[in-house]
């Protein structure tokens, strides 16, 4: 039965898509999270199986618990479906010394995961203190700055033990979140960044601007699109994120303002040889079906990485 299924599947070439692009999927398109009351929660092997279903053989991790804890576990489930994992992230709290080395041991934990199940990229958010709901408002000072620059370089050295890039994530909620905080990243340490286009514009950074000042430090790429009068409360604390998601925040892809065909053709322009992972936030109904929104948004994608 194995040997007559390994016939039938296309032959693929490692490190792209079937069409040779490098595209991922991400489970959070799904509607996959680990925020309690998030949403209906897809099967992996549903989410698993749609997403070879449209040509594509790469996907981030997704939450905690969408894959299996073991890598071996993991490794033998992503087979199943003939996917690899690109990418994965961790969140860490980096801004306070005295639990260092907590973190770095959380931080480390997940990157062997992820070598095991032959990622590429760790995706790094430095997150606010745990319990806190997020870092919105927080303000760090020179010593907490001080702090997370350094702990950001230590997590380099982790990934480099690991094989793994490191891409650090700017977004709503984490202690790096708008175009002052990007730009003391950038010149504090050597990191690369993961370009998140909804989450930047929801920091009140301008896509194409953080592109310039990045140039060259672009690891992974999130593609998504997003409505901004919504994403522009979020930001002001006028309506939850959760909530914003749910009344339709993220757009179709190249129906939003996010300036995806730009973001794109300047990617491309600046010869950038990462990942282009298709992430958007859903939160699904029980009667809900992602599969054909994803697949107009992985087409619109693949015209213009192609081009």
């Amino acid at each position: 039965m194995f040997g007559r299924a390994l016939q039938r599947v296309p032959r693929w070439r490692p490190g792209h898509d079937r069409e040779g692009l490098r595209i991922a999927l991400s489970p959070a398109s799904w509607g996959v999270s680990d925020v309690p009351g998030w949403g209906q929660q897809l099967e992996p092997e549903r989410v698993l199986s749609e997403v070879w279903s449209l040509g594509v053989s790469a996907i981030d991790a997704g939450p905690p618990g969408f894959l299996p804890d073991r890598s071996d576990q993991a490794k033998l489930l992503l087979r199943r479906h003939w996917l690899r994992v690109v990418s994965g992230e961790a969140h860490a709290v980096l801004h306070h010394h005295d639990i260092r080395g907590a973190e770095l041991a959380h931080i480390d934990g997940h990157a062997s995961w992820l070598a095991a199940v032959g990622a590429e990229t760790l995706i790094l958010s430095a997150i606010a203190p745990r319990g806190a709901r997020s870092a919105h408002g927080i303000v760090l000072d020179s010593a907490g700055w001080a702090h997370l620059l350094h702990l950001i370089g230590s997590v380099e050295h982790v990934c480099a033990r690991h094989r793994l890039r490191l891409a650090v994530l700017p977004r709503f909620g984490s202690m790096i979140q708008g175009p002052e905080d990007i730009e003391r990243l950038l010149v504090g340490t050597e990191a690369g960044l993961c370009f998140d286009l909804s989450h930047l514009v929801m920091v009140g950074a301008d896509p194409l601007e953080v592109l310039e000042l990045a140039a060259g430090r672009i690891r992974h790429v999130r593609l998504n699109d997003v409505d901004a009068r919504l994403a522009g409360q979020v930001r002001d604390n006028r309506i939850d994120y959760a909530h914003a998601v749910g009344a339709g925040l993220f757009k179709q892809l190249g129906s939003g303002d996010a300036k995806v065909e730009e973001v794109i053709e300047t990617l491309r322009r600046s010869r950038y040889r990462g990942w282009y992972a298709i992430d958007q936030d859903a939160r699904l109904a029980a009667e809900d079906k992602p599969l054909p929104g994803i697949k107009r948004a992985l087409d619109y994608v693949r015209r213009l990485v192609a081009a």
